[in-house]
């Protein structure tokens, strides 16, 4: 696959999830990588600035921010690493708003069209799954401020609790969405009833 062929391939995906979480009812997602990329955006510790494919909100009493990850493959690929990086990535974004006193509370979803590491799915939203890929990407998180401190670049067991609260994971097919998703149409008439707060 050439690197056009896989950027619209992911283009794709990210509008297919779109339009399949949005006709859920429960959430808002105005904002792509694609048109608003800075409202995709999320701070690490060390200050660089992680971009989601989508950014939004839950409608209802939630109103929580919700970042998501999608992942077109056809094949498991390499998202078993690239999982661990995200998780490492959520912490580290939730570590520095919580630092800064300015945590929101935002959950981080990852979309795949082919589930992947199979041997450990029961355990991918588990707390203590993020502890290991917290621990495997310590030294990149800069946890201990950059002081040589070993002891603060240890992870945070009740932020990998908090983390894990946060974390979504799905698995869609093209066929899902396309015939179990609410229309445009069909989703407008069902926002009209459902009068959700913050739609």
């Amino acid at each position: 696959m050439s690197a056009e062929e896989a950027h619209e391939l992911g283009r794709d995906g990210v509008f297919r999830v779109k339009q399949y979480l949005e006709g859920t009812t429960h959430l808002r997602l105005p904002w792509t990588a694609y048109d608003h990329v800075n409202l995709c955006k999320r701070q690490r510790l060390d200050g660089s600035k992680k971009t989601y494919d989508l950014a939004g909100h839950f409608l209802g009493e939630r109103r929580r921010p919700l970042f998501v990850e999608a992942k077109k493959y056809t094949t498991a690929g390499a998202q078993g690493t690239l999982y661990l990086e995200y998780i490492a990535d959520v912490y580290s974004i939730t570590a520095r708003a919580q630092r800064e006193e300015m945590d929101d509370g935002a959950e981080f979803m990852w979309i795949t069209w082919h589930p992947f590491s199979q041997g450990a799915w029961p355990r991918l939203l588990s707390h203590e799954y993020v502890y290991e890929a917290v621990e495997k990407h310590v030294d990149s998180l800069q946890l201990g401020g950059g002081d040589g401190n070993a002891e603060s670049a240890e992870p945070d067991k009740e932020l990998c609790r908090t983390v894990a609260d946060r974390l979504w994971l799905v698995v869609l097919t093209d066929r899902q969405q396309e015939e179990l998703t609410l229309t445009a149409e069909e989703l407008k008439l069902a926002m009209m009833h459902l009068k959700r707060e913050g739609a």
